[in-house]
């Protein structure tokens, strides 16, 4: 193992806080708050969703998936973070819970999956160049990606 320095705790720290604010971003539908997590030109996996070539893409898609059902809580945990100057790859478990919306508000969805980023340090700090979404299991249905007319 390497040694850990001080300031490689406080890079790590500040990517950890880049982290949580898009899960905060996400709950608290601050869709405005994603352009403190990902550089405009941001690339983004989500598997069974699709690519994304663009911050914009990223929160046009979110945006749009999570207003379709009701409040939501992202946990993230397990972080593992390695730095190399300023580039930065990033990996953490997520536990997502969905709650819906209208008939099916008493009904739950939770994600368990993995995120997996590749960061640079700009000069308005730390944001995702890159973002995977890796979903290991699903369970429960709140209509997600239904139409009224379905």
């Amino acid at each position: 193992m390497t040694d850990v320095t001080m300031e490689t705790l406080l890079e790590e720290k500040r990517i950890e806080r880049v982290l949580v604010r898009y899960a905060l971003a996400l709950d608290e539908h601050d869709w405005a708050g994603l352009d403190e997590v990902f550089v405009p030109e941001a690339t983004a996996w989500y598997q069974g969703i699709g690519d994304f070539s663009s911050r914009d893409a990223i929160r046009d898609m979110i945006s749009g998936v999570l207003q379709t059902c009701g409040r939501t809580q992202h946990l993230l945990g397990n972080f593992r973070i390695a730095v190399d100057g300023d580039k930065a790859t990033a990996k953490c478990y997520l536990q997502a819970i969905h709650v819906g919306l209208g008939a099916l508000a008493a009904q739950t969805m939770t994600v368990w999956g993995e995120y997996s980023d590749r960061l640079e340090r700009r000069p308005e700090g730390w944001r995702i160049v890159h973002r995977e979404l890796a979903m290991f299991q699903t369970a429960g249905d709140i209509g997600l990606g239904k139409t009224d007319a379905e």
